[in-house]
């Protein structure tokens, strides 16, 4: 799945200004993170179409970066995160960003960045989450 970075100077409004911009072009976002550091904000989101989403974030002048993530469902169980990060490791696959896209009483769903995506996929086969 194809997941795109804005990175912004923060500012009050900045998530409505994006989603409100977003849907007025019919463009659906899938799942959003939005962090704040200081004086810049990080915003991941998943919108579909992709395409259109990115075009038009560049378009309107935001810093907008492209990345392909892979998506897993991780039991709630202590330590799983920490043993996919080690097999990923043990591979010489290195985890370029992580984002926890839902989490429930037994489960959590999880956006993964690689430098490695295919040899990823094959090393996490089992906790693929198709969307």
């Amino acid at each position: 799945m194809k997941r795109i970075t804005v990175i912004s100077d923060d500012h009050k409004g900045l998530i409505a200004d994006l989603s409100e911009m977003l849907a007025a072009e019919g463009v659906n976002i899938l799942s959003i993170d939005a962090k704040s550091d200081r004086d810049n904000a990080f915003v991941r989101l998943c919108a579909e179409p992709y395409d259109q989403a990115l075009v038009l974030l560049r378009d309107n002048g935001y810093q907008a970066i492209s990345d392909e993530v892979i998506i897993l469902r991780l039991e709630h169980e202590l330590g799983n995160l920490a043993r996919i990060a080690r097999r990923l490791a043990d591979n010489n696959v290195d985890i370029r960003g992580l984002t926890m896209i839902q989490s429930t009483e037994y489960f959590g769903i999880v956006a993964v960045a690689t430098d490695n995506q295919d040899l990823a996929r094959e090393i996490l086969k089992e906790h693929l989450l198709e969307i």
